[in-house]
Formats: structure tokens, C-alpha cells, sequence
């Protein structure tokens, strides 16, 4: 737990004395969607120095919120992933997302793959007039993500785990202007930002699918 306490009963101020130092809750989002090896936070938080981010790995740890784990083969290396307590932070994640979507963010301002699927979860908005079912896995560098969307939800599992109808291939920039900035997909495949294999039609109502598309999101 941290050196600093806000002292205070009240539930918030007890979690934030847990995750309110600088780097903590980004760490717990960065590790929602499954374990991760240090290098790996590291890419995903590079504003994060090596020394800050293992101190609030290790203050993470002694609060319960995250644990190392052995990867199995053929990696066999340490990581680390939250525990059944941390998972709970999850809705918090979300819900901070959908806040920060609506205020302006700086110019060329990168986001991390995993804050990014964060996202979609945060802005999922299902038309009510023309229900979508779909399955896509949404490649990013080497990462994967499936993602089904229905009228009741969304869900983000990393990796592979089955058939979908569609696999869309991007940097994260690149699915962001899809979703957000108004550019048409075909127009991205076209300028070869965006590499699509299976139903197009089912990416393009896809990316018309969160609330960032009605001008929700500013950044």
C-alpha cells in the first residue's frame, strides 16, 4: 500500500489511497484483458519510467489488486494479472473511459491497444431501429482481439478463440479515424491503412456502432 493516505473512511477515498497514485489505475487497465509481461506494460505505458512502474507494481501487489503469474509454454516467463479484486475495477475503468471521451484530448496523443478495446466497451451503443450481431477480431501489431456485438452488449476476449465474420488489420490511429474521425473504410483500405478479410459490410456497420459516431468523443 502507498506511503500517502487521504485518511479519510469513506470508500472512495480508501480506493484511491489503493489506485490514486500516478500510473496505478493505468496499470490495472492495461492488465483488464488478460497478464502481461513487464516489457509488455512498459509498451503500453511509455511515459511510465522502469522504476516508477515497478514500485506501483509492487504497491499493487501488497494491495491485492494484482499478482505475478508464470506464463505456460512456450513463453514460460513471469507476469503479472489482476486478481478477482482487481477485475473488479473494471466497470470503474469503463466508466472513467466514457467520462474522459468527451473532453479534448492533445493533438497526436498516442493510445495504447488496450485502452483503446476499453473503449469500445466504454461507447458501444446498439441501434435500436436495425439490431447488429457480428463477430471480428480486430488485429493490432501482434496483438488480437475478438469483439461480438448483439443488441444486448460487447464483449472483448484477446486472442483467437473461433470463427468470426470479419478480421479488420490496423494500427490503433488507423481504427480510431474509422470509428471516431468520420473516415469511410474503404476509402482506409484504399490508402492501404486498413487490411480487411472476410465481410466488409459487417465492418462498415460495425465502426458506426458507438457513441463517439453520434459526437460523443473529441479526441
Amino acid at each position: 500500500m502507498t506511503q500517502r493516505t487521504y485518511q479519510d473512511a469513506c470508500g472512495a477515498a480508501r480506493t484511491m489511497d489503493i489506485v490514486g497514485e500516478r500510473w496505478a489505475l493505468l496499470i490495472v487497465r492495461e492488465l483488464v484483458f488478460g497478464p502481461k509481461r513487464f516489457g509488455d506494460l512498459r509498451a503500453g505505458l511509455p511515459k511510465a519510467s522502469q522504476n516508477v512502474l515497478s514500485q506501483r507494481l509492487r504497491e499493487l501487489e501488497q494491495s491485492g489488486i494484482v499478482q505475478r503469474v508464470q506464463l505456460g509454454p512456450p513463453a514460460s516467463v513471469h507476469a503479472y494479472e489482476l486478481t478477482e479484486r482487481g477485475q473488479q475495477l473494471e466497470p470503474t475503468l469503463i466508466a472513467l473511459s466514457r467520462w474522459g471521451a468527451g473532453l479534448p484530448a492533445e493533438p497526436d496523443v498516442e493510445m495504447s491497444t488496450d485502452a483503446f478495446m476499453l473503449l469500445l466497451k466504454a461507447l458501444y451503443r446498439p441501434p435500436t431501429d436495425a439490431p447488429v450481431t457480428a463477430r471480428l477480431r480486430l488485429q493490432v501489431g501482434a496483438d488480437a482481439f475478438e469483439v461480438g456485438v448483439s443488441p444486448s452488449g460487447i464483449s472483448v476476449v484477446r486472442g483467437r478463440s473461433g470463427p468470426v465474420d470479419v478480421t479488420v488489420t490496423g494500427t490503433v490511429r488507423a481504427l480510431r479515424d474509422l470509428m471516431f474521425g468520420g473516415t469511410p473504410l474503404r476509402s482506409a483500405i484504399s490508402a492501404g491503412e486498413i487490411e480487411v478479410h472476410g465481410d466488409t459490410t459487417a465492418a462498415e456497420r460495425f465502426f458506426l456502432l458507438f457513441g463517439a459516431a453520434q459526437g460523443e468523443w473529441t479526441g
